[in-house]
């Protein structure tokens, strides 16, 4: 199989052209990559073709050399559920956190600018994260974890010279002799923005910009797991909504990627001064678990819940209802992007619903 990187934003070109026959189409055709078909209606997405679905390499093995150290990069956009996350990952006494650092939501980005070394913006030096890294992981630990909420696109470029960096010293006392970086990308559904008081003030101010910057989270996520699959780098994908509403379902996905960290705890709740500290500014007050108990999305959100083991993934509903009492609109932030823009939101949604069911 041909497995060279087809950048997504020629896919979404292809659509663009695409949208405006799909009606005339009398047959089907496929990329080399994702596939498309025509009907009486609109252009869709059909499942996700062998070269993305084939199942991903777990992140580590169950019982792990011991000079190896995996390097968990959990790519999720602000606001969009990476502190539960967090929280659920760092319930292993196998996975290392930043939060020693006593950096904002411990992430990585904020240390190396509290430092003085560069920007979110900006790709990063390598050895010089993984050096300034090592002084805060738990080293003894064979997951050392970095969470990436903004500027996800770098990821691409920060990959290989991960996977080439030479361990900092501080790893090398230890044994440590290689890094192999794995990947989790967690996705939100753009009808859940009503869960995030900080989301809901930005579609308050501007719905149309908020609508945007939501199509280029997910068109960056959808990119960058194109990348890693072509890449061979191990990969999961998780959506927010299964985080909190099938926990069972996604930590059995998670403890599958990563079977080196044990048992995962869904409804972990990081304790003050042990697992994160004031400056994390990490207030979790109920785990992931219960927090998905009292959560109604069908009610604040119009999210239809999909059903896992049936493979039915779930939904924004078209409806009418106003989501959230504090905007002036009814409808989803759909109505906000122009017919080409929905058109793209519906194939990378679609296209990560796909890889979230695997």
């Amino acid at each position: 199989m041909d497995h060279r990187f087809v950048p997504y934003s020629a896919l979404c070109l292809v659509a663009s052209v695409l949208r405006g026959s799909a009606l005339n189409l009398a047959s089907s055709f496929q990329t080399d990559r994702i596939g498309w078909t025509g009907n009486a209606s609109a252009v869709r997405l059909l499942e996700v073709d062998e070269y993305v679905a084939e199942k991903s390499p777990a992140g580590c093995e169950l019982h792990p050399d011991q000079s190896i150290r995996t390097l968990l990069r959990v790519i999720v956009p602000n606001n969009h559920g990476s502190t539960a996350m967090q929280a659920v990952l760092m319930s292993s006494s196998s996975v290392a956190t930043l939060c020693t650092s006593n950096v904002w939501q411990c992430e990585g980005h904020k240390l190396l600018e509290q430092q003085g070394h560069g920007s979110a913006t900006e790709e990063l030096d390598s050895d010089l994260m993984l050096e300034t890294y090592s002084k805060f992981w738990n080293l003894e630990r064979p997951v050392l974890l970095d969470k990436k909420t903004k500027w996800m696109s770098l990821a691409i470029d920060e990959d290989r010279p991960l996977l080439e960096a030479t361990p900092p010293r501080a790893m090398r006392r230890l044994g440590v002799r290689s890094i192999q970086p794995a990947y989790l990308i967690m996705y939100k559904h753009i009808c859940l923005w009503p869960m995030s008081h900080f989301v809901t003030q930005h579609v308050q101010a501007d719905p149309k910009t908020h609508a945007q910057r939501e199509l280029a989270e997910i068109e960056e996520q959808v990119e960058l797991h194109r990348y890693l699959v072509s890449a061979g780098r191990p990969v999961l994908v998780v959506n927010y909504a299964d985080l909190i509403k099938h926990p069972h379902f996604t930590r059995k996905r998670l403890e599958a990627f990563l079977p080196c960290a044990g048992a995962f705890d869904m409804d972990f709740v990081p304790q003050l001064g042990v697992d994160v500290f004031p400056g994390n500014a990490i207030k979790i007050t109920t785990g992931v678990q219960t927090y998905g108990n009292e959560a109604n999305l069908k009610q604040c959100c119009n999210f239809q819940l999909g059903k896992p083991r049936k493979g039915e993934y779930g939904k924004c509903l078209k409806d009418d209802t106003r989501p959230n009492q504090q905007v002036n609109f009814r409808g989803g932030l759909e109505q906000f992007l122009d017919s080409d823009e929905q058109s793209r939101l519906e194939l990378a949604t679609r296209y990560l619903d796909e890889l979230s069911y695997t």
